[in-house]
């Protein structure tokens, strides 16, 4: 049984606020070819708190089995999503 609802990246290119859940995973484009990839960890005052994976990719996809291998790159930031 999957653990993961996987969404297209394509769907929208932002979310609503009040749609960020924890949990979830998502990318951002590091440059011209690269994409990366974190998950959201915990919800505060300032936005939210975030992992970011050791994973980059040439295309806005992951698997529900790299998602399970990969490592986090760095402590948990916080990321501004106000």
């Amino acid at each position: 049984m999957s653990y993961f609802k996987v969404w297209d990246w394509d769907k929208k290119l932002r979310t609503m606020l009040r749609f960020v859940k924890l949990g979830d995973i998502f990318c951002f484009k590091l440059d011209g070819d690269r994409y990366c990839f974190g998950r959201i960890i915990s919800k505060i005052i300032t936005g939210h708190v975030a992992e970011l994976f050791d994973y980059m990719s040439a295309a806005p996809e992951i698997t529900e089995k790299k998602i399970n291998k990969v490592k986090r790159i760095y402590s948990p930031i916080v990321i501004d999503t106000y």
